[in-house]
Parts: structure tokens; sequence; C-alpha cells
């Protein structure tokens, strides 16, 4: 049974993500030690180093949405099924950054689609209450672990589906995010297949650097940032980075 990552990453005008998957590549090799496969489009391909044996699928990125006035892609990770080579997938951010080994347990229990309900905002501000923006509790879709099996299939055409109307499900569940957001999509999703089934999370919450906090190196251990005019250091524990300023230094 084959198991690896599937990591999507498209330049903008604002951010070269290549930069950012080449040091997610990088620890995924490092601390996974599984196959990777990168999505991406020709213009941003021709600008990756040499990373070795990585898997890359060309193809011609949709229009991202705009998030406070910058350009986001991130439309096709509904397709990620499709996409996958793999019997078992571990689908992440490219800004997801793996400092441990955590994510390898999750590939080898029965589960077909597991996703994380809870976050933890790294900064303790508690940046990431979302509660009244909607009627449904949003997911978050930043690491997805799941089986090439009926049910997982279900669930990301459903993706397909919300992302064609999503307007529409803003309105039926009341969300207040009316760009496009893959959380939501992966929420309604989930409602949408599962039904009356309870749903299975990966377990605890997941560690998130917000953008308040200035990232100050990207080590081979963790993380060095400043917040609240303190230094700070995160070392050998995941991390999602939100800033991603210093990597287009």
């Amino acid at each position: 049974m084959s198991i690896g990552v599937l990591l999507y990453c498209s330049n903008t005008p604002t951010y070269d993500y290549h930069r950012i998957a080449e040091r997610c590549v990088e620890l995924i090799k490092k601390n996974l030690k599984l196959q990777i496969t990168i999505v991406t489009d020709a213009e941003t391909f021709k600008k990756f180093k040499p990373l070795g044996m990585i898997n890359y699928k060309l193809i011609e990125p949709e229009l991202g949405n705009k998030r406070n006035g910058e350009q986001w892609n991130q439309l096709e990770r509904a397709y990620a099924y499709d996409h996958s080579p793999y019997d078992t997938t571990i689908l992440m951010d490219c800004d997801y950054f793996c400092y441990t080994d955590n994510l390898l347990t999750y590939t080898n229990i029965d589960n077909d689609f597991l996703i994380h309900d809870k976050i933890h905002d790294l900064t303790g501000k508690g940046t990431y209450d979302f509660r009244e923006n909607s009627t449904i509790p949003m997911l978050w879709a930043t690491v997805i672990v799941f089986k090439k099996t009926d049910r997982a299939k279900r669930i990301f055409d459903m993706v397909k589906y919300i992302k064609q109307y999503y307007q529409y499900f803003c309105d039926l569940y009341r969300i207040s995010f009316r760009n496009f957001r893959n959380d939501y999509a992966f929420s309604i999703a989930i409602n949408q297949v599962n039904g009356n089934t309870q749903q299975q999370f990966l377990p605890g919450k997941i560690p998130t650097l917000p953008a308040l906090a200035k990232v100050l190196e990207v080590k081979d251990t963790g993380i060095v940032f400043e917040y609240d005019d303190k230094m700070n250091e995160i070392e050998n524990q995941d991390v999602h980075l939100i800033s991603k300023e210093i990597f287009n230094v």
C-alpha cells in the first residue's frame, strides 16, 4: 500500500510559494520520509530548485480569491482525490512544517478521512474563534489524511459541487466568509456526506502561528518569531505558518 504527501503550490504576485514548498519538502523528507507529489503550474515549476525524487503534476490553476487585497490560490484541493497517486495521502498546505513524525501515526489506522476540528494559536491570543461566523462548526483543511475509498471520494466530489455553488451554501449555513474557503467547503461536504454518522477527527489542535507574529528564522528544528515585543521559539513541534514574508527576502 502506497503512502505519500500531496502539496499544492502556485506562486502569487505577493508570495513565492515555491520557496515555502521547498522548505516544507525538506522537513517531510527528514521527518516523515514519505513520497511527495507537488501539484503546481508551469511558471511556478520553473522556479523550483532541484529537490531530488519528487513527483510533479502540472495544472493550470484557477484564479484565486482575493483576501485582504492579495491573491490566494488554493482552489484545486477539491481535486486532491484525483491528483493523488497514493492509496493513503497526507494532503497538507505547503506552509505546514513537519518538525515531528506525528502525522505518520494517522496513516496506519482504519479511518478513511481525517481532518482537524480544533486549532491552537501559538501566540495564546485566541485569534481563531469563528463560532459566530456560521451555523456549522468550521473544520481546518490545512492537513487532511485520506484513503482511496468510496466515502472519501464522495467527500471530495461534494467539495467540487460546493465550490461551484458556494454562495448558495454560504446562505444555507449562514457563513460570513463569502470568498471560497476550503475550511468551510470541507466542513459542509462532511456534513452533507456523513448525515448522522459521527466524523472522526485528527487528534489535538492544529498548531498555528498567526500573521500577527513576525517570523524571524525558519530553522531545521523550529521557528523563531517576534510577538508582543518578545522573542519566542517553537522547537520540535509541527506548525502551520501564516506569516510568509520571510520567504520573500
